[in-house]
């Protein structure tokens, strides 16, 4: 369920997540307006201890909303910088093999390009799921045996491989943190917070009395569908890779298309 969540396209998802999330609200409301109307005997005491409840408990469970979508906000901004981190360092790694014998620095530009194809798509997708990507590790590895031959004799020499150490340094820092970012999502016991206070929300709008059961169902719906829309965007954004915004490699393309190709 949760997979098909991240894999469907938002014109579907949203109306269903939305819609249902309306549609509870209103038959609770239908449920407990009955046992309401028949249990209160002064409507004007009720409204005010409601209304005191409702806004105190309106300001917490805004609060939580907002902390836990900034939270997740966050999240997809730290790894939407590291994948372009990631591909800057690409690149920059590989401009440095220039300097490098040729014996070793074509086949080095070979493995990167073969590497960042692998990254576009392979590791992408792995990561849409969820999947640590593997796929990508062994042209790294090729990457990381060229280096180990290289023998710099000269101080010009030095320099050159020195700069390409640097470079595949900073490029590995950034590889792993984009591949730990898979595996960010929010806490579960979070989730079960927000569920239960958009049920209980849901239940003290029903517990108000209104004369009107379609202006009822109307406070209640607009409510449902403001709530419904925010648990909707953090819940797709809970996972960087995935969803309907999510981090893509676009990054990787554009490094591929102006410095690999162009070579």
């Amino acid at each position: 369920m949760v997979d098909w969540f991240y894999t469907t396209s938002a014109w579907i998802t949203l109306p269903l997540f939305v819609g249902g999330f309306v549609l509870v609200s209103c038959l609770i409301v239908v449920a407990l307006r009955p046992v309401v109307q028949r249990r209160i005997a002064d409507t004007g005491e009720w409204d005010r201890t409601l209304g005191h409840v409702i806004g105190t408990f309106g300001m917490f469970f805004g609060i939580l909303l907002a902390l836990v979508a900034l939270s997740v906000y966050e999240n997809y901004a730290a790894t939407r910088d590291v994948t372009v981190e990631e591909a800057g360092k690409l690149g920059a790694l590989y401009r440095a093999t220039a300097g490098l014998p040729d014996d070793v620095g074509e086949p080095m530009r070979a493995a990167l390009d073969d590497y960042t194809i692998t990254v576009i798509e392979e590791d992408f997708p792995d990561q849409r799921l969820g999947i640590l990507p593997e796929a990508s590790l062994e042209d790294v590895s090729v990457v990381d045996e060229l280096l180990h031959t290289v023998e710099a004799e000269t101080l010009t020499e030095q320099a050159e491989l020195k700069q390409v150490l640097e470079s595949y340094e900073g490029f590995i820092d950034a590889r792993r943190a984009r591949i730990d970012a898979t595996a960010l999502a929010l806490p579960a016991l979070f989730w079960m917070v927000i569920w239960v206070g958009a049920a209980v929300n849901a239940v003290l709008i029903a517990f108000m009395s209104v004369k009107s059961l379609r202006m009822h169902l109307l406070m209640a719906g607009l409510l449902a569908l403001f709530i419904g829309l925010v648990i909707y965007v953090t819940a797709d954004m809970d996972r960087p890779y995935a969803g309907n915004v999510a981090v893509d490699p676009g990054a990787y393309q554009r490094v591929y298309e102006q410095i690999i190709d162009d070579r």
